[in-house]
This record gives structure tokens, sequence and C-alpha cells, in this order.
């Protein structure tokens, strides 16, 4: 009886072998097992391209305020309120600035779990080395290349 180590709808690894999609690969066919990530130099790029335009509209804002607060007429009677809309304005202001900040953040997560570039499982058999298996799917990758490990250390 076959030990399954993972099975998904796409990879199968049992005590027998790989499935992945309609390829087998025997466990005893597999001399050597290897992954590879690529593509993390574009995903760098563009993260450094969208967390540094949105400092750069942060900053932008915060310069053109103060541009903005330096030309208002503080003196006579209007003073009082001109402080008072100032700070509901700061307080709409930063209660739009912490939800976006709660997006970001939910972005960077994914970004985190989908995004450091390409992972790929390849195999070196009797007919040469073959990519088996690529996603972006961080933790999934993880679990399908631990069970692979698992699989060939008890046939071993």
């Amino acid at each position: 009886m076959a030990t399954t180590y993972y099975r998904d709808n796409v990879v199968h690894i049992s005590s027998g072998g790989v499935r992945v999609a309609d390829a087998w690969y025997p466990l005893e066919t597999l001399s050597y097992i290897w992954h590879e990530r690529t593509g993390r130099l574009r995903h760098g790029a563009y993260m450094f391209a969208t967390r540094g335009g949105a400092v750069l509209v942060v900053l932008g804002l915060l310069v053109a305020a103060g541009m903005f607060a330096r030309r208002i007429d503080f003196s006579g009677d209007q003073q009082t309120m001109y402080i008072a809309g100032g700070i509901l304005a700061v307080i709409v202001i930063g209660g739009i600035v912490a939800f976006s900040v709660e997006g970001l953040l939910d972005l960077l997560d994914r970004a985190h779990d989908h995004g450091k570039g390409v992972h790929e499982i390849w195999v070196r058999t009797a007919a040469g080395d073959s990519m088996i298996y690529s996603t972006t799917d961080s933790p999934k990758f993880g679990q399908i290349y631990r069970a692979l490990q698992r699989a060939v250390e008890q046939s071993a």
C-alpha cells in the first residue's frame, strides 16, 4: 500500500512516485531533486516602484498641505474657526490615511505569499533534467517540496 505525502488537484506525491498533471515520475528513477526561484529581480523592481511611488505621493500631499497652510492668514476674527477647521481636517484626513494604510498592509501580505518570483521543482532522470512543477504560491510550494523530500527519504 502506497503512502500519500501530498495530494491536490495537480500534484500527488506518494511512496511510489510523483504525479504532476498527467506526468508520472517513479521515485527510483529520480537521481537528483532541486528547486529554483526565478523572477526575483522583476518582482523586486515592482515592489520598489510601487512602495516608492506610495511614499512619494504621501510626501507630495504633505508638502502641498504645508504650502496651503502657509497661505492662510490666521489673524483677525476667524482665527478660532481656522484652528477648529484645521483640527477637523487633520482628523478626517487621518482616518482616510488609516484605512489606506490597512489596504497597503493587506497588499503587502498578499505580495509576500504570491509574489516572490516563480518557484520551480526540477528533477534529474536518465532522460535528463526536467522541471516538474512551477508556482508563485510560496506556502504551497513549501508543502509540495517538503512532501517530496519526505517521500525520497522514506524510499532510500
